[in-house]
């Protein structure tokens, strides 16, 4: 598939569809025992055999720091982590696609789509979803459609959504504005880590609310569209902001990327603040990302769990990865970045 657009890289960073399914011989998650819990989790680990190499995550057995690695990579959520022994997540090699179980409903399969791509997105989580529905009999009413746990889902049972990079509307205050259009649409906006969570570093998860009485196809279509106009506003919204204050906005923007790249000690908190206005550069055009999605992933890999993990930190003291931060980033940044004169 051809690159997407400049606008477009700098403003979706990713695309994610969400599906929830449930088992009809099984009452729903909330009502489980243990033993209802665990033949849920065997049948589908048998589903999944014949497909892609998913590896299974006992959510009772993974430890704390383990359990909060995936959720920072978006593969499985607090509520998941919460049941525990009930629990499972099953996560493709890749770690694109995860099926977790036994949350809110026995399946919520996602696959996370770096970029923006809802159609091949639904493609790939579609597939796993029909292959999985070939040997499990899923609850399904001809007048409601797919029968979930929460009434929100039912229909498609599809959460389509797009996490946005939206500083110019944050920052003029339109994105607030443009709330009621979304609504009216049957659309939401959430922060980074979904319902009930802020925005970190004016990124933002755009979403279907509605699922009974549309189509997956119309869903997509709908939330394509939506994507389409934020765009286009926030482009607008940069114009705008480069018209009121370029010198400022640049001035700030070199002096987070200098700060980052020259020194010694280098908070997590100080490094969140510097990469907000270093993508903010990026987009308003004062540094051009070699690769806007490995700046995306960098950002992403510093979170604590992440940063620990696979930096072998583990059992570090907060000072030893503050080191090992401000040392990361004088390396890899300028490589990710250079500054357009």
């Amino acid at each position: 598939m051809a690159q997407a657009p400049a606008f477009i890289q700098t403003t979706v960073t990713s695309t994610r569809i969400r599906l929830a399914r449930n088992l009809a011989a099984y009452p729903f998650p909330e009502k489980l025992d243990e033993k209802l819990a665990g033949e849920i989790v065997f049948l589908i680990e048998n589903g999944l055999k014949e497909l892609d190499d998913f590896e299974k995550h006992d959510i009772g057995k993974i430890t704390r720091e383990e359990a909060t690695l995936l959720q920072e990579q978006h593969l499985i959520s607090p509520a998941l982590i919460r049941k525990k022994g009930l629990a499972a997540a099953f996560l493709s090699f890749d770690r694109s696609t995860s099926i977790m179980v036994n949350e809110e409903d026995h399946l919520r399969e996602q696959y996370i789509y770096k970029g923006f791509d809802l159609y091949k997105a639904y493609e790939h989580i579609s597939a796993i979803d029909e292959s999985l529905g070939e040997k499990l009999d899923f609850a399904y009413d001809q007048r409601l459609g797919y029968l979930t746990a929460c009434p929100s889902n039912l229909g498609t049972g599809m959460r389509a959504s797009v996490m946005m990079f939206l500083p110019g509307l944050a920052k003029s205050n339109e994105l607030k504005s443009f709330l009621p259009t979304l609504k009216a649409g049957g659309l939401t906006v959430r922060g980074v880590f979904g319902e009930g969570t802020a925005a970190e570093g004016y990124s933002y998860q755009v979403s279907n609310e509605r699922t009974l009485g549309q189509s997956e196809s119309e869903i997509l279509d709908q939330m394509v569209r939506m994507t389409m106009t934020l765009c286009d506003l926030e482009i607008r919204a940069r114009e705008q902001m480069l018209k009121t204050d370029k010198i400022a906005l640049r001035d700030e923007c070199l002096r987070a990327f200098g700060t980052l790249t020259n020194c010694a000690v280098l908070p997590l908190k100080e490094l969140t603040a510097g990469m907000v206005k270093i993508k903010l550069g990026v987009a308003l055009g004062f540094f051009k990302a070699r690769n806007v999605q490995d700046l995306n992933d960098f950002t992403a890999n510093m979170r604590p769990a992440s940063f620990r993990l696979e930096n072998g930190l583990r059992g570090a003291s907060e000072y030893e990865c503050d080191l090992a931060r401000a040392e990361i980033a004088q390396s890899v940044l300028p490589e990710l970045v250079v500054r357009i004169d």
